[in-house]
């Protein structure tokens, strides 16, 4: 029986950042309206470079010159919608930041598929190589899909023999601050129905009631 498990869902603008304003403590009163005072947990790289991790509310926030990221620690439909929250939230708190992107990405991971998900995959060239003896080691199927306003990119990568992860980006290209509000605060329900219809309807990677 294949297995459908939800993880590395995240919300993301992209743009010029300026990390010296949103530090950790930034981030905390810009972002989430918290007190100036209120403790606040922070991770901190010991072994590489990189920018720290503020964790509130279940979500870790990372501040770079080119992108805000929002991660959910728990991979489900109300912590996505949090972050798409704050993410607005951090457009409105620095208006003059020059935005180009925003999105959000919802990502599952299919154990032992059904006939019917393979099936979805197989192009004519996958047997044109089987017909010359050879062995296909990995196989990955990109489209991008136009949603509303933006699109949907969806990339299926074969992992292991008989484990796949699915993406699906949600992704709004614009330097319009509303506009990008506008593709994050797309209703969850509307969301959830997308990635039911692509995820059991047209690839066939669960039933309805396994999102």
């Amino acid at each position: 029986m294949s297995e459908l498990k939800s993880n590395g869902w995240s919300s993301v603008v992209v743009g010029k950042w300026n990390p010296a304003i949103l530090s950790p403590k930034g981030i905390a009163t810009h972002i989430f309206k918290n007190e100036p005072d209120e403790p606040l947990e922070v991770m901190v790289p010991l072994d590489a470079q990189g920018a720290p991790l503020v964790v509130i509310e279940g979500l870790r926030v990372m501040v770079n010159f080119d992108r805000l990221a929002v991660d959910c620690e728990d991979s489900n439909w109300g912590s996505l919608e949090k972050a798409r929250k704050y993410c607005c939230n951090a457009i409105d708190a620095l208006p003059i930041t020059p935005f180009t992107a925003a999105g959000f990405n919802v990502r599952y991971e299919l154990k032992e598929p059904e006939p019917e998900f393979i099936d979805s995959l197989v192009l004519p060239i996958d047997g044109r190589i089987s017909e010359q003896h050879l062995t296909i080691e990995g196989r990955e199927t990109v489209r991008s899909i136009i949603w509303g306003d933006g699109v949907i990119n969806l990339n299926i990568n074969r992992v292991e023999a008989d484990i796949y992860n699915i993406m699906l980006n949600f992704d709004k290209k614009s330097a319009n601050k509303e506009e990008l509000k506008d593709w994050l605060s797309v209703q969850t329900d509307n969301i959830k129905d997308i990635v039911t219809t692509i995820l059991c309807t047209i690839i066939g990677a669960c039933e309805e009631g396994d999102i």
